[in-house]
């Protein structure tokens, strides 16, 4: 009779290591921009004029981006799961960021770190 409990246990243990809800495990996939808010104005025409930008966290820590008028830009990702942070090592010089994460149904909701202007800066994104 131990051993049922014991094996439940362990997977119990195992599955608790393993958290979906973490920011490195609900970002995998693709992205859609949805909105831009600068300074709680919505810019969304500015950034993403043509409704096509999107990103693409993979597993492999990689990532992928796309749309106008930036173009495509590819880099590195890691989080924070515990203060739920984004860091983007892009592969463009000067475009690498940190970004507070959290998110709504099937909403990602982007706030920017380490600069006033960038704290004040908003990207809202839809799961594709």
């Amino acid at each position: 009779m131990k051993h049922p409990l014991l094996l439940l246990f362990i997977s119990l243990l195992t599955l608790s290591c393993t958290h979906p809800d973490q920011l490195d495990q609900q970002i995998i996939g693709t992205w859609a921009m949805d909105k831009v808010y600068e300074y709680d104005i919505e810019v969304t025409e500015k950034h993403n004029p043509k409704k096509d930008r999107w990103i693409e966290f993979k597993t492999d820590g990689s990532f992928v981006s796309d749309g106008e008028p930036f173009g495509r830009n590819t880099g590195k990702w890691t989080a924070d799961n515990q203060q739920t942070v984004l860091f983007l090592d892009s592969a463009v010089d000067d475009d690498d960021s940190e970004w507070k994460v959290s998110f709504t149904a099937d909403l990602m909701l982007w706030t920017g770190i380490g600069h006033p202007r960038k704290e004040e800066t908003k990207l809202v994104h839809k799961r594709k």
